[in-house]
């Protein structure tokens, strides 16, 4: 994504305008269900290679007042036997003109090898999204979508432009999915449309549990804090959406402020409406946050799964409370002093087209985000505990908590070392900007959260050190693993189903979920109390035989233990 400050003619007083560009690219790809079932989908991608399409589209974020131009490429699929279709973009709530709506019924679609640009102003802050308008039932559904945000005016965190304020906000993308059509579509067969049966329902792409694995699908915070969550339902069926523990205020509906909040804990949501919720959290605590609608909490048929999810809220303690760091640093020095003492950087700052660029790792590990560096997408990642942070190499498009937003310059290689915006990283961390005018050093001051501070020692080379932070495996040597035969790990089912031992052993129980969970013999032979979280339970089989067990709160789990001589 690019930016452009133009300024009119006109009035040289008047508030120069920002354009903000996007690329995307129309193809195909595959995606993975919970239960391991993949399937295939169309979608929009952000690189130029067939075959990786993303489910949902990804998210787009602007500024209320910007001037947008976004350009389609339909690079075609890469599976082959498929269909070269037409694609386009309509921008769901935004108002664009007739030439910018995305409407093959009013303006032409994009073909294979096309482009197209849209353009049009970023009128109102607000909750939107984006879709296929070529036979919009199967592109839709095919995963051609993706959540549309318009921020306040210079990105602050108000609902809209002079509205209620935020700490944070959430985008919780609705849909569901019907395998039958994906396979039919994969296989090039006729298949009936009014025979609609989802069998998934995701927010943002993930069912339930891979939702809780998803930061941008699982909410946490602290005691004290407010929460706007963006709430969107692009898929064919209403939703009633629940939270636990909490009422929440719904204050704007369509991209529109309400003439005043409502307060409630469950909402209902149609076929392509948006609601913005206010939630202020009063309470510490682990709460789901869910369709009331029985069957969406499904994956094929299995509970849990579907449109569900959790909502963290810790207490504001002093042990999180932020540490202050302050950076002073000068382009052309290689030295910078941090906190007041002294430190080396591996390249010092420069000033490039008017911005300050200093090393990625560096200011990254300096406001306590974990930092890696993936080699294959030249891309770095800055993880803090409430910021995910995506850039790439050359590239004036980032990701912000999932969401693509804009770099006004792009990050660069400069000798050997990977060198970011100053600006940019400030902002995004929360983090403050200013200059000594004496001394002609920028200031950089920001706060660290002490449980975020790495514990790694920080790597000088920004481009390779990275491989050796965070890339490998995610398992620890002292947990047990699916792959040992007398331990069973508890996720959303038992992990081996069946297992075959020699009487006299021990079978043991161990709860990797979030949630609490029973072993029950269906004999009664054995029964466990509720295993919490992390928690484990044993049994010695004294006698030969099969036996059946199930989980008493999560019935639809079940597994086998086969005792031999």
């Amino acid at each position: 994504m690019t930016i452009i400050l133009a300024i009119p003619l006109s009035s040289a007083a008047a508030e120069p305008t920002t354009i903000k560009k996007f690329q995307l690219y129309a193809t195909d790809g595959y995606m993975t269900l919970p239960d391991g079932v993949q399937l295939y989908i169309w979608g929009y991608s952000l690189t130029n290679e067939p075959g990786s399409a993303t489910f949902p589209a990804p998210a787009l974020e602007v500024n209320e007042g910007d001037q947008v131009e976004i350009i389609l490429t339909n690079i075609g699929p890469k599976k082959s036997g498929i269909k070269r279709l037409a694609h386009t973009i309509h921008f769901h709530g935004l108002d664009t003109d007739q030439q910018n709506d995305g409407v093959p019924h009013t303006s032409p679609a994009i073909q294979v090898g096309g482009s197209f640009k849209y353009q049009f102003k970023a009128k109102h802050a607000g909750t939107f999204f984006y879709h296929c308008h070529v036979d919009t039932i199967e592109h839709l559904q095919m995963g051609m979508y993706g959540a549309f945000i318009v921020k306040a005016k210079n990105g602050i965190n108000q609902a809209w432009t002079g509205g209620p304020s935020f700490d944070k906000d959430y985008v919780f993308l609705l849909n569901e999915i019907d395998p039958v059509w994906h396979q039919a579509v994969e296989e090039g067969k006729p298949y009936d449309r009014t025979n609609f049966h989802p069998k998934y329902w995701t927010i943002n792409g993930k069912a339930y549990p891979d939702s809780e694995k998803d930061p941008t699908s699982y909410i946490d915070g602290e005691v004290g804090e407010t929460v706007l969550i963006r709430l969107i339902n692009s898929g064919y069926e209403p939703h009633s959406f629940h939270m636990h523990g909490y009422h929440f205020q719904i204050i704007a509906s369509d991209g529109r402020p309400l003439p005043e909040p409502v307060t409630k804990d469950t909402v209902l949501i149609g076929p392509g409406e948006r609601y913005d919720l206010l939630v202020t959290f009063d309470q510490s605590g682990m709460f789901p946050f869910h369709s009331h609608n029985i069957v969406d909490n499904t994956n094929n048929g299995a509970y849990p799964g579907g449109l569900h999810t959790m909502i963290d809220v810790k207490e504001n303690t002093p042990d999180s409370s932020p540490m202050l760091m302050t950076i002073r640093l000068k382009e052309g020095r290689n030295a910078v002093m941090v906190n007041g003492e002294s430190m080396r950087l591996p390249n010092s700052p420069v000033v490039l087209n008017g911005t300050t660029y200093i090393p990625a790792r560096f200011i990254g590990e300096m406001l306590g985000a974990e930092v890696k560096w993936l080699p294959k997408e030249k891309s770095i990642i800055y993880t803090t505990d409430k910021t995910t942070i995506q850039l790439w190499l050359n590239s004036s498009q980032s990701k912000v908590n999932g969401r693509l937003v804009s770099l006004f310059a792009p990050p660069k290689e400069i000798k050997g070392t990977t060198m970011v915006p100053l600006r940019f990283i400030a902002d995004q961390l929360g983090a403050k900007l200013s200059k000594d005018s004496k001394t002609g050093e920028i200031i950089f001051t920001g706060a660290m959260s002490v449980a975020s501070a790495p514990s790694h020692q920080s790597h000088t080379d920004g481009t390779s050190s990275g491989e050796a932070n965070g890339n490998g495996g995610t398992g620890s040597m002292d947990q047990p693993t699916s792959t040992d035969p007398l331990t069973v790990i508890i996720t959303t089912s038992f992990m081996p189903a069946k297992l075959t031992i020699k009487k006299g052993q021990t079978v043991k129980w161990v709860n990797k979920d979030t949630q609490i969970h029973t072993v029950y013999d269906l004999q009664d032979k054995f029964n466990s109390p509720n295993i919490l979280p992390n928690a484990e339970f044993s049994y010695t089989f004294a006698e030969t035989g099969t036996y059946t067990y199930y989980c008493s709160t999560h019935p639809s789990m079940v597994g086998e233990v086969i005792v031999t001589d």
